[in-house]
């Protein structure tokens, strides 16, 4: 057991140091437990300090950010003193530039900031010039200010090391132990810790520890270098639809950033980076002559109403700060004096009761800790392991132990059944939803175009399924080109929206040029999918069995590969064994085999390939009992996971006799003593 000390923070991100300060200039011993910093969700910001040029409407949270960014000017000069670093904190303000066709609309924040300024196209050009020729104006907000967020984090840690806070660096959380309605301490991959109270400020993993709403949401950054000397140097930060360009005082210039709901698909991508150029050239022509300096990419925390969880957690001597999303960087100060007063004096900011924990739990209660249930990890514990976010029922063996990998993620999100079906050709309503229940299948997917256009069978569809239970796919069929494909996944995302999964990013693209043979265009589906993660999709491809695109797909931050076993409702079964050999083998995503299966032992071989799931529309929809086949469907792709994971005997060239030869009568009357390799006689 490490040394007990008041409070132990878990998370040493910038909300877990700010914290930590805080809490240590109140007299409290503090130790910080630090995982790994290098995808933290501080990487995927530029540090902008900037509330108004945000948008963010009058609510709690604007009030939040305001007071917030107030605080900033005193709390960044004491931790400059603390740590002798420059933060490069600078009062900058931030301009709004609006093009061509966004001229009419108005900037979010028009009529809310007193202290914004609109500027037309020639006061705009007078305060930064070179700027875009689609820029027609756009707003001034003289208030928002900007820091250099690495240059903060290093601050912070200085600071905190030099008030004696404890950090343990390289330390995985894994478990929250209890004794009644409170914790006990926590168990770590460097062992137990113990203290008398506890912050939990563990960014985007915060899932893993307690059971909040709380996912990462990717962002992609990247830094150009800006030259010396330049006829027209950027002066302004420019925060313009989609993107903004930060410039730094040491030359650098911040473009930023994507928002991608893509779970933890890591490392940027070309697409990504693309975007962002194309973007941020659109309004400053000029950085497209800049040198490229660097890349990267990070995870912030995000809730499913996009604001922070602050204040008391569900266990008495436990605290949250987490959810942050956007805003971290401009959060931190208030977050931290809200804390530290709520965990030492007692004291509880007024706007706390917008930002509690439980405002996600349909009856808005308890401040108690959630029963504990046993994990494996747990049993030698002195106490049981606080409870994580519920999960769906898995197969069970026989002696009840849940099976390996009996579930399937996808883009971060888990599902119990390995099974994807469809809502097409079934002859109703009724059969349909009996056939799905049957099946398991909990991804559901929906052709967007033809619901939107009314097809026949497709009438009234959406509105026939119970989604509380089911995951919407839209998907993009009938579309023959990427821009095509592109507007309707836009749109399916609005569909998922309007059956109440606000968070609903998945699309499965489908691009078909061809009507006779429905083979999909490979160029038309890479490029498609490069541009929808870039919009934050989380895409799962329909591809011929290419194990290149599948490949490039993959490199494109698509969260599955969708390869066909044979032309799309032949039936004719997995006619590309060898293909789908080499997709899986190479796969880092899900393989999702998609099309051609027409009987049970078709799906069972898919399974024993090594595929991940598989998408069963036309063979369940079409067979004479649409409601045994879904059945049948389920139980056979569960065989053939099994099977898989069995590991079926080699083929061999010639028969093998299953039982010893020992024991049997030559033709002599001599027993035979060959035994195989590993057998005994008896």
């Amino acid at each position: 057991m490490n040394a007990s000390r008041d409070t132990l923070i878990l998370g040493g991100g910038i909300m877990g140091l700010a914290i930590a300060l805080a809490l240590r200039q109140r007299g409290a011993s503090v130790a910080v437990l630090e995982r790994d910093g290098r995808q933290a969700a501080a990487r995927a910001a530029a540090g902008m300090l900037a509330p108004q040029a945000e948008g963010i409407p009058p609510s709690p949270m604007r009030d939040l950010c305001l007071e917030s960014r107030s605080r900033y000017p005193d709390w960044i000069r004491w931790v400059e003193e603390l740590s002798g670093i420059d933060t490069g904190y600078w009062p900058c303000g931030f301009l709004a530039p609006i093009l061509k066709p966004d001229a009419e609309a108005s900037h979010p924040s028009r009529e809310a900031d007193e202290t914004a300024h609109w500027l037309d196209r020639e006061a705009i050009s007078y305060h930064q010039p070179g700027l875009g020729e689609a820029i027609v104006g756009g707003w001034w907000y003289p208030e928002d200010a900007q820091v250099d967020n690495l240059a903060l984090m290093r601050a912070l840690r200085q600071a905190a090391q030099q008030l004696g806070v404890a950090l343990f660096e390289g330390v995985q959380v894994e478990g929250i132990q209890r004794r009644g309605s409170a914790v006990a301490g926590v168990r770590t991959s460097a062992g137990e810790f113990a203290a008398e109270q506890y912050v939990a400020a563990s960014g985007a993993w915060m899932r893993e520890l307690l059971p909040m709403p709380v996912r990462p949401i990717k962002g992609q950054m990247l830094a150009l270098q800006m030259p010396e000397p330049a006829p027209v140097t950027l002066q302004q930060v420019l925060f313009g639809p989609n993107v903004y360009i930060v410039p730094r005082r040491d030359g650098r210039a911040i473009v930023g950033a994507t928002v991608e709901d893509v779970g933890w698909q890591p490392q940027t991508t070309p697409a990504g980076i693309r975007m962002l150029l194309e973007r941020a050239a659109r309004i400053y022509p000029a950085l497209d002559r800049w040198s490229f300096r660097e890349q990267w990419w990070g995870y912030r925390p995000a809730t499913p109403d996009r604001l922070p969880i602050l204040g008391r957690g569900p266990a008495d001597n436990l605290y949250v700060a987490a959810g942050h999303f956007r805003n971290g960087i401009l959060l931190a100060p208030v977050t931290a004096e809200i804390v530290a007063d709520l965990a030492l004096p007692g004291r509880e900011h007024p706007l706390l009761a917008h930002f509690r924990y439980d405002r996600f739990s349909p009856s808005r209660t308890s401040q108690s800790l959630p029963e504990a249930r046993p994990s494996a990890k747990s049993s030698n514990s002195r106490f049981p392991m606080m409870a994580t976010p519920s999960s769906p029922p898995s197969p069970t063996e026989a002696n009840g132990a849940p099976t390996e990998d009996a579930t399937l993620t996808v883009g971060g999100r888990t599902f119990r059944s390995r099974l994807m079906t469809g809502t097409g050709k079934f002859p109703d309503a009724d059969t349909m939803r009996a056939s799905i229940a049957a099946s398991g299948a909990q991804i559901v997917t929906v052709a967007v175009r033809r619901v939107r256009e009314g097809a026949p069978g497709h009438q009234g569809l959406v509105e026939a399924l119970d989604w509380t239970d089911l995951w919407m796919l839209p998907n993009t069929a009938g579309c023959q080109s990427a821009d095509e494909a592109v507007r309707v996944a836009r749109l399916g995302r609005e569909m998922a929206k309007i059956v109440g999964q606000q968070d609903n990013t998945f699309v499965k693209l489908e691009v078909v040029p061809d009507p006779q043979y429905l083979f999909p265009d490979a160029v038309g589906t890479l490029r498609a999918a490069e541009q929808l993660v870039a919009e934050g999709f989380t895409v799962l491809p329909y591809i011929n069995a290419d194990p290149v695109l599948a490949r490039q797909l993959q490199d494109a931050g698509c969260a599955t590969v969708m390869p066909l076993g044979s032309p799309i409702g032949s039936g004719q079964g997995i006619r590309n064994v060898e293909s789908l050999q080499i997709i899986i083998e190479q796969a880092q995503v899900p393989v999702v085999v998609d099309a051609g299966i027409g009987a049970p032992s078709e799906a069972a071989q898919a399974m024993e390939l090594g595929a991940d799931a598989l998408l069963i529309n036309s063979a369940i929809a079409r067979a004479q009992d649409p409601v045994a086949m879904g059945r049948a469907m389920n139980v056979a792709i569960e065989a053939g996971r099994l099977a898989y994971q069995a590991g079926r005997i080699p083929v061999q060239d010639q028969a093998r006799a299953s039982s010893p030869a020992a024991g049997v009568p030559d033709g002599n009357g001599a027993a035979a003593v060959q035994l195989e390799a590993g057998e005994t006689a008896t």
